[in-house]
């Protein structure tokens, strides 16, 4: 049977890939286009003022605040819900990472049986981890950890959004 490795491998940490490159904020929409059409000084035949088209659109604007994320208040407290899909999300990297780790060298039937295996290993420790948390709610944690930990793509990347480096 593959138990013995599968579990070790379940348990050791897997190579994570690189985390997404960030994306830019999109530019702020420019105030449309001036008419094509000519003004009534214009068609009269009398000369209207011309205007600087690079001075209108080089003009130094207010620097834009950086977008927050309001969304969750600053001094949030951990609810049972947060711990049930912290579970869930440590469970589909955990299972994700393990799968991109089996060998293309096993059989249809090896993978389907090894997978069903990971699955149920990672389940388990997903259920462990919500259960652990639990003992947490109520109290107050960084939101922003939570949103890191929710995008997290790797476990290792889950665990430092939760872990984070010691305070000082």
């Amino acid at each position: 049977m593959i138990t013995g490795p599968v579990s070790i491998v379940l348990l050791g940490c897997a190579g994570a890939p690189p985390p997404p490159a960030e994306q830019p904020e999109p530019a702020p929409a420019e105030a449309p286009a001036p008419s094509a059409a000519p003004t009534p000084e214009a068609a009269s035949g009398a000369e209207a003022p011309v205007a600087e088209p690079s001075a209108a659109s080089s003009a130094p604007e207010a620097p834009a605040a950086p977008r927050r994320d309001d969304s969750v208040p600053d001094d949030y407290a951990l609810m049972r819900g947060d711990c049930v899909e912290l579970g869930k999300q440590l469970t589909a990297l955990t299972r994700s990472e393990q799968v991109a780790a089996l060998s293309a060298r096993l059989t249809a039937e090896q993978r389907s049986e090894t997978e069903k295996r990971i699955d149920a290993v990672a389940a388990t420790l997903g259920e462990q981890y919500a259960q652990a948390c639990e003992q947490n709610v109520g109290k107050h944690v960084d939101p922003r950890s939570l949103k890191c930990a929710f995008d997290a793509r790797s476990v290792k990347a889950f665990e430092a959004c939760l872990n984070g480096p010691p305070s000082e």
